[in-house]
């Protein structure tokens, strides 16, 4: 009883380990304690297997995915051939258009090695805004930040 009450009030070992690891990631880093309280409630986390997929280029999307631990390729797939988009290590996260867009996914997500993986769906997102709308609005705008990097990165290439 009391180590419930403990881990209620002070938060639990994993649920501090989930802040701090969010903490280091571009998607959440100048985020709060309180805020990122709120975003590890969610505490959507999934272990994927080397050789596993998370999904499929074609799939429905539905959530955007933090790396906590190993290696995810983003990879395209085509009737002529196959394209490795990206290597993605702890930190990073890949899809993202599933939380902006409803539609399918653009890429197939393969786990180069064991991964710990945070989710954040579409619908946690919603709510977020809904109950939290300077914390979303904070959330919407690293990720156009990011995105728009990464496009500028991607323009620099061509």
């Amino acid at each position: 009883m009391m180590q419930e009450l403990y881990a209620y009030i002070f938060g639990s070992p994993d649920h501090n380990r989930l802040k701090k690891e969010l903490s280091k990631t571009l998607l959440f880093k100048d985020l709060t304690s309180r805020e990122l309280d709120v975003v590890a409630q969610r505490n959507n986390i999934r272990t994927f297997k080397q050789g596993e997929h998370v999904f499929f280029q074609g799939d429905p999307g539905s959530a955007l995915y933090v790396i906590l631990r190993g290696t995810i390729n983003i990879e395209r797939h085509d009737p002529r051939r196959h394209i490795t988009l990206a290597a993605l290590g702890q930190g990073m996260f890949f899809g993202e258009l599933a939380i902006v867009f409803e539609g399918v996914r653009s890429a197939t997500a393969y786990v180069a090695e064991d991964s710990t993986l945070f989710c954040l769906f579409k619908h946690d997102l919603d709510r977020i805004l809904k109950h939290h709308p300077r914390l979303g609005n904070k959330l919407l705008l690293n990720l156009s930040r990011i995105l728009a990097e990464r496009l500028r990165a991607s323009n620099e290439r061509k």
